[in-house]
């Protein structure tokens, strides 16, 4: 009896110890305060868009990544052909931010962005995430949000819709 018992205990504590092995990262406490701005708001304009996101200091994981997926439009919007620049802090309107902190890829279909963070964002901080681009024609573009933890297996987390307003150049109409 007691070999059936070392045999059981044994194939438990292996059970018990491998799955901690393989913990999954996630937020506690994810990020839900982000925001998009964009001071040019009339079609084909010249824009700064900004993604700003705050990661709560107790979020219990760093930011590696956010998902952008564009709700249902005529057209996609234009994020440009470079990189993001990245600053941290509050959001300024004249504010550049720096090159090679954040990679974007967007997806085939063009109508998800995927931008990963280089370091991962601490708990903490707000980063602002800076495209220069030209606005798409007048309508109102939405994309819904997915923050990604840095770490093994990382657990993703839904966040708040973003919304923008481009509005109709009536000087050309």
């Amino acid at each position: 009896m007691t070999r059936l018992s070392f045999a059981l205990f044994s194939g438990l504590s292996a059970l018990i110890f491998s799955g901690m092995a393989s913990a999954q990262t996630f937020f506690r406490s994810p990020p839900t305060e982000a925001s998009i701005h964009n001071p040019s708001a009339t079609e084909g304009q010249r824009n700064r868009t900004t993604i700003s996101i705050h990661v709560p200091a107790n979020a219990g994981a760093e930011l590696e990544r956010v998902v952008l997926s564009q709700q249902t439009n005529l057209d996609q919007w234009t994020w440009g052909r470079r990189n993001p620049m990245v600053y941290l802090g509050d959001y300024g309107l004249r504010r550049r931010g720096e090159p090679g902190l954040a990679e974007a890829t967007i997806s085939e279909g063009g109508d998800e962005l995927s931008i990963r963070f280089n370091p991962a964002i601490e708990p903490g901080q707000q980063v602002n995430i800076v495209f220069r681009s030209f606005n798409p024609d007048a309508d109102i573009y939405q994309w819904s949000t997915t923050f990604i933890p840095e770490g093994n297996d990382p657990i993703a987390s839904d966040g708040p819709t973003l919304r923008v307003s481009i509005y109709r150049n009536n000087d050309y109409r």
